[in-house]
């Protein structure tokens, strides 16, 4: 365990072994959950938020700590978030999801500059790393996770069908009726949109 809180940062160890979490720092406790992973010697280490609660300065001191660990220890971390803004400040890979559910997934940078899903576009117009600046907001309520929606998970939210360019491109029916799987827009970028499916399409064919 000495090692493990050693390498994440907490140092002397010895000093943290008998300590209460109320007696740490919101960083210093982070810290802790991270050395008690590292003690089972993992290949993957799933992060749900991991920096969620944290002050702007020490969130940058425990990404900073991941990131060495990953390069240092050759770990794979998943980072479970729903600030976009730090997945694209540190990640490698991009998967978006709704309602549980890959709609686009593929190389940050390729999933953060040419978005494909109209739900990653809607999130990515609110972050102002990726640009973000006219801070759209999707109507409707999101769904019942219990009762999910036939068809595209997204439709009863998504402005394609909502703004009627669906019907025009005579997809509305296949966006609320059936349900679709991931499919590559470029070597290594997945989505799952009819319309990005048929833009794709037309492009290929152009």
């Amino acid at each position: 365990m000495a090692k493990a809180l050693s390498r994440a940062g907490l140092r002397p160890p010895d000093r943290f072994f008998l300590r209460y979490p109320h007696e740490l720092s919101g960083g210093q406790r982070q810290r802790v959950v991270i050395a008690g992973a590292l003690v089972l010697e993992p290949e993957v280490i799933v992060a749900d938020e991991p920096v969620s609660n944290l002050d702007a300065s020490v969130r940058g001191e425990i990404l900073q700590l991941m990131m060495k660990l990953r390069e240092d220890l050759g770990l794979t971390i998943i980072i479970v978030t729903h600030d976009l803004g730090l997945a694209w400040t540190v990640a490698d890979r991009v998967a978006i999801m709704y309602l549980g559910r890959i709609v686009e997934i593929g190389p940050a940078e390729d999933v953060l500059l040419h978005p494909e899903h109209p739900y990653t576009k809607a999130l990515l117009d609110v972050v102002p790393e990726a640009g973000g600046l006219e801070r759209p907001i999707l109507t409707g309520e999101p769904p019942d996770p219990t009762r999910i929606p036939e068809g595209c998970r997204f439709h009863p939210r998504c402005p394609v069908v909502e703004s009627g360019k669906a019907a025009e491109l005579g997809i509305e029916t296949k966006c609320r009726t059936e349900d679709l799987a991931l499919r590559e827009m470029e070597p290594t970028h997945e989505a799952a949109c009819y319309e990005a499916f048929l833009r794709r399409d037309g492009a290929a064919t152009d």
